[in-house]
């Protein structure tokens, strides 16, 4: 039997579980647990959010997320033999569901509290709820969709050096400074997620064994210090993290760069599938779930990591794609070129030419009975491959998306008889329910459980 290192109790608040979790990176969180190299061990993590979306219909849980919090992770756990300049090898042997917790959610934030990649289209907060069955999944709220999932842990790292801190907090409190002003960078202006970076923030953080915020946070100096360098977890970086990669699944080998002593692996955000881009934001279907790994060092095996940048921390993790992955024969595919929906001319930006890519998508789909927001959390979901295509033709970058037509229990291609068109679509929209979804406006950040 595979040993159980950390367990978690989804029903229970993190900071309530039996093994401190914490939602910051930063050298000085001590460990929580030690494998050696070649053990098999298994992982259990709650949700990304620690358990403040629920499992019912109604999106307001969703609306007022307390984002301070998140990510919710497990770990660090400490291989003893991984010293700075390593390779950390990560073997993923199993991933799957809590017992009793076989549900998951998808959603997009209100756009006054974390917003998304189309909250200038759609600016309310929303969700969906997932049943979870065995490898499929179906949703009460986007009927006439089921499809295998690939679990994932979207969130899975090396805690960072001293240096390499920073490195992050310098650059992105850069940008964040620059906003509004001359330096402002043009994508700015075409996307309307805020903040541009989240810089670290005692409220909310928790610090593994050194504490919570509720009873530390201007009562230890220690934790005082550590949570005003902490590192969000919201974005992916050199040590891996929050790269929302889908393909990190079962037989998949991910090869991490080593930062500290031990190297502190922690991991978390597990999905039940995902889409490319995760574009909603709240994004795949979220849900608790164990992870069972195997690790292995590398001596000095950072050296066969590119660095690309100003220093030689400047590298990536890679990795290997495991063999086991849901098989679609027919796709149908969307293609965006890098012209805002206002028609200015961006110059090779592969960013404007994936939203316009997921916008003729959504636009296409609601055609077939399905309202704009289910299709937007189905696109951030379900199993649909988003690529670059092209970016040297200038000045268009060409972004694609294809979704498995499988996944449906009708036909979405275009039909031969258009007139046919809405006796397919009013299936939907007589017969069932839309996603649960809030007012715009007024979200408050609030989680009552910590009073």
């Amino acid at each position: 039997m595979v040993k159980t290192i950390i367990s978690v109790d989804p029903k229970k608040a993190p900071w309530e579980q039996e093994t401190p979790l914490h939602n910051r990176w930063h050298p000085d969180i001590p460990p929580v647990a030690t494998v050696e190299q070649g053990q098999v061990f298994r992982v259990e993590c709650v949700d990304w959010t620690g358990g403040q979306i629920h499992n019912n219909d109604s999106a307001e849980d969703i609306k007022n997320v307390d984002l301070s919090q998140v990510h919710y992770l497990s770990g660090p756990i400490q291989i003893p033999d991984a010293a700075p300049g390593d390779l950390l090898k990560v073997e993923f042997l199993n991933l799957g569901t809590l017992d009793g917790d076989e549900w998951g959610f998808t959603g997009t934030f209100a756009q006054e509290n974390g917003g998304g990649f189309l909250t200038d289209h759609y600016p309310a907060a929303s969700k969906a709820i997932w049943d979870i069955e065995g490898i499929y999944c179906s949703s009460r709220h986007i009927p006439g969709v089921r499809f295998a999932g690939l679990i994932h842990p979207g969130l899975i790292g090396t805690a960072p050096s001293k240096e390499l801190l920073e490195m992050w907090n310098t650059r992105e409190a850069t940008l964040v400074n620059e906003e509004g002003t001359d330096a402002e960078k043009t994508l700015c202006g075409c996307l309307s997620t805020r903040p541009l970076a989240c810089l670290p923030q005692a409220k909310g953080a928790m610090l593994g064994k050194l504490g919570h915020f509720t009873t530390k946070e201007g009562k230890d100096e220690t934790w005082d210090a550590i949570a005003g360098e902490a590192a969000r977890t919201v974005p992916g970086r050199e040590n891996g993290g929050n790269c929302d990669i889908k393909n990190l699944s079962r037989g998949c080998t991910v090869y991490f760069p080593v930062f500290v002593p031990g190297a502190n692996l922690s991991m978390g955000d597990m999905h039940f599938s995902q889409g490319d881009g995760e574009v909603s934001f709240c994004g795949a279907i979220e849900m608790s779930g164990f992870l069972e790994l195997k690790c292995s060092v590398i001596k000095d095996g950072m050296k066969i990591l590119p660095a690309v940048g100003p220093s030689p921390l400047s590298v990536n993790p890679i990795f290997e794609i495991g063999p086991l992955e849901p098989r679609y024969s027919e796709w149908l595919v969307f293609e965006g070129v890098s012209v805002d929906e206002k028609g200015v001319q961006h110059y090779l930006d592969a960013t404007i030419a994936y939203k316009r890519a997921v916008l003729n998508c959504i636009k296409y789909l609601a055609k077939f009975g399905y309202t704009e927001q289910q299709v937007y959390l189905m696109l951030s979901c379900i199993p649909c491959e988003g690529r670059i295509s092209g970016i040297v033709d200038v000045p268009n970058a060409v972004a694609t998306l294809a979704i498995p037509l499988a996944i449906f229990d009708r036909d979405v291609r275009p039909p031969s008889d258009m007139s046919k068109l809405e006796q397919l679509a009013s299936g939907i929209r007589i017969l069932e329910k839309d996603v649960c979804m809030t007012e715009v406006g007024g979200a408050v950040p609030y989680d009552p459980r910590l009073g």
